[in-house]
């Protein structure tokens, strides 16, 4: 089998000679060709997006019957001004052949046809008995090289197809016709059979493969492209892309590539959880990156393949791409809440909310359709109906310049972005810390008592917590929920959040809901050991990242991508009486410990649960080990309320409201955040603005390439 790659879109032209040279090898973007003088596009077919390669093909005619021959990586079609077929190379130029009739009436065009994948052939087809379904063999060795073979005639296989296409594998070829039946044909005999009812119709000009089988058929009418799984006893047509339209279409790929190759970050996906369609195989919400194209926010990223649910992948991202949608108000069923969206062109935003909570977006749940918007920022006004039950959902917003957007597919520019949410009743209130979309970071150096390297890398982790109350002011759930981005440390850690001042036996244990990397779990959550809730998130982070031991400093230096992931998501149901005033500030205290593991060279024995590690100047849980305040460089004074701080007043750990981008390993944080000291000496009254990128040295930052 042949190699393929990604074909650039450009003219990939070789130097001035008769003809092209062959493609360099089987590209995976799709070839059609439209209009009564020849024009050549380049279409990715998991989007739609089309580019033109040729407005001239050397020809003042249609070409038809395209093909692409992955014996000789050219392109053959059927040329309506030499009445013959012609190969087209790399600069896409089209040589006439000269076939050998064999005594067939030449007086004939070709619209239908394609290049067979297990041997060296252009099968050409029309219907009516004078005609039919014909080879002609492209190997210049066969004895009957460009010799016109008729398979089967015209009326014994009487289509009204308009394009087909070689399966990869099988040697069938298969079309739909007009009424949205698909046939499958025996080349080798003109032998057909209609499978099935597809539930499209029309007329499908342009008719792919790719190699995992899957039928590609696109409509004249209007450039809807569908996907056919042939192998299913009951193949239906899918939405898959919008294409271009044309009165005349025909198209040809190599039926040997993906559709989308692996090294290809082009595409914008959701990354919602899969039952949603998220993933290319599910035909998941997708958008090709355009340059200038329309996009929510200030950033898009561009993926082979959705990163989905947990592995969602823009909260551990330099540049969090959900930037452009902002819920301003709570949203609540039977009420409108109100969202702001930030839109870099004019065009059509849709959304819908998965408010039944099954896992699929339904017709009934697009709450946005084609809302028209505007350059810049606009706040828009959107309903949710009546009769849904409050809870956590998913949302899914997209954009595009046409708009026309279901809530799966592609599209050929635009963006698509997922959120959770939760969705309440009237009588609930939510609050989030620090925002309804955002995540705090919160980070760690696990070197304490001592400074260590300090490059507060040791643990990083992405925070976000929602109290929702009742409308007495009650709380009725504590929600915590992040994932852990980076280990930068040897060291084995456990990691917690604590609710001080709020007893545990407030907590409804029976409905606590803990969940790691999207599996629930039903291990105790709640630290037995303390009287305060204590959230044990992970009792060793290093269970879950990191666990083949293949470096020890997990995405804080380039050469360490490790393995492995932690997502968490923990529910805590309160018992009646908690009233959401009582609660400490979000997001409350988040915490290390040590394990039973060495901590060497600090500690010949491991001080385990008793050492841990706090915010500054928080209060630590009644395990903590009294002895070590004081040591080494801690200068923490409990009589004076004083913790974890050096005599310079720098802290161990550090909260920052905001996606914040860590320093690589050993690099001190106040040589890749110059202002950090200035902010930490002054308490947090200076340079309050100190972590924002912009004021970081972007060479000492971790940036993660995945």
């Amino acid at each position: 089998m042949k190699p393929w790659k990604p074909l650039a879109f450009a003219m990939l032209c070789s130097p001035l000679s008769s003809y092209g040279a062959a493609f360099s090898s089987c590209p995976t973007q799709a070839f059609l060709v439209q209009q009564n003088v020849a024009q050549l596009f380049g279409v990715n077919l998991a989007t739609g997006f089309y580019q033109t390669l040729a407005d001239d093909m050397g020809t003042t005619g249609k070409l038809n019957a395209l093909g692409f021959n992955l014996h000789d990586d050219y392109l053959y079609a059927w040329s309506y001004q030499h009445g013959t077929l012609a190969k087209i190379g790399d600069d896409y130029q089209i040589e006439p052949l000269s076939l050998d009739w064999n005594g067939i009436d030449s007086n004939v065009s070709f619209y239908v046809g394609d290049v067979a994948v297990s041997h060296n052939a252009h099968y050409l087809y029309r219907s009516g008995s004078s005609r039919g379904l014909y080879r002609v063999s492209l190997d210049e060795t066969d004895s009957d090289y460009l010799q016109m073979q008729r398979v089967i005639d015209g009326s014994a296989l009487n289509l009204r197809i308009f394009d087909m296409a070689f399966h990869p594998d099988n040697n069938m070829l298969y079309s739909v016709d007009n009424n949205g039946n698909l046939w499958s044909i025996d080349a080798s005999n003109g032998n057909s059979q209609n499978l099935a009812n597809v539930g499209q119709t029309g007329t499908f000009g342009a008719v792919y493969f790719d190699v995992d089988g899957n039928l590609y058929i696109s409509r004249n009418s209007d450039g809807s492209v569908f996907k056919i799984d042939v192998s299913e006893s009951n193949p239906q047509a899918q939405f898959y892309a919008q294409g271009p339209a044309s009165g005349n279409n025909d198209g040809a790929r190599c039926a040997i590539a993906p559709i989308v190759a692996e090294d290809e970050a082009n595409i914008d996906f959701g990354d919602a959880p899969d039952s949603f369609g998220t993933s290319l195989a599910n035909n998941g919400a997708r958008h090709q990156l355009v340059e200038g194209g329309i996009h929510l926010g200030t950033y898009v990223d561009g993926e082979a393949d959705a990163y989905v649910y947990p592995k969602s992948d823009d909260s551990s991202r330099l540049l969090d791409d959900e930037d452009g949608i902002a819920f301003v108000t709570d949203v609540q069923v039977g009420l409108d809440f109100v969202v702001q969206v930030d839109s870099s062109a004019n065009g059509y935003l849709s959304a819908w909310i998965d408010l039944n909570g099954n896992g699929v977006f339904e017709s009934q749940e697009q709450v946005l359709t084609d809302q028209a918007v505007v350059s810049g920022v606009q706040s828009l006004l959107v309903s949710v109906p009546e009769g849904y039950e409050s809870g956590d959902r998913w949302a899914r917003f997209r954009i595009s310049s046409a708009g026309g957007n279901a809530a799966t597919g592609g599209a050929p520019d635009g963006e698509v972005e997922d959120m959770q949410i939760y969705v309440g009743d009237s009588a609930t209130q939510v609050s989030y810390y620090p925002s309804a979309d955002g995540y705090a970071t919160v980070a760690f150096e696990d070197n304490w008592p001592a400074e260590g390297d300090y490059d507060l890398n040791d643990l990083v982790v992405n925070l976000q917590t929602k109290v929702l109350s009742f409308a007495d002011g009650d709380v009725a759930r504590v929600e915590l929920q992040g994932e852990v981005r980076a280990v930068g440390a040897s060291f084995h850690n456990g990691f917690a959040v604590r609710i001080p001042g709020i007893d545990k036996s407030l907590v409804d244990v029976a409905a606590i809901r803990y969940e790691i990397n999207g599996q629930l779990l039903d291990s105790p959550v709640l630290d037995a050991s303390t009287s305060d809730i204590t959230a044990i998130i992970a009792s060793n982070v290093r269970d879950y990242i990191n666990n083949q031991n293949q470096c020890d400093f997990y995405k804080t230096q380039s050469d360490c991508r490790g393995e492995g992931q932690l997502h968490f998501k923990v529910l805590l149901p309160m018992l009646e009486g908690v009233a959401a005033s009582s609660l400490p500030s979000a997001p409350f205290d988040p915490f290390i410990y040590a394990t039973d593991h060495a901590r060497n060279p600090y500690f010949e024995n491991s001080p385990g649960r008793g050492l841990e590690i706090h915010a500054k100047n928080q209060s630590p849980s009644s395990q903590v080990d009294d002895t070590l305040w004081g040591s080494m460089d801690d200068v923490s004074n409990p009589a004076a309320n004083s913790y974890y701080q050096t005599g310079n007043g720098l802290p161990w750990a550090i909260i920052v409201p905001y996606n914040w981008q860590y320093p690589f390993e050993r690099i001190k944080v106040s040589d890749a955040y110059p202002n950090f000291i200035e902010y930490a000496q002054s308490e947090g009254q200076q340079a309050s603005d100190w972590y924002l990128l912009e004021n970081a040295r972007s060479e000492l930052i971790y940036q993660d390439q995945e």
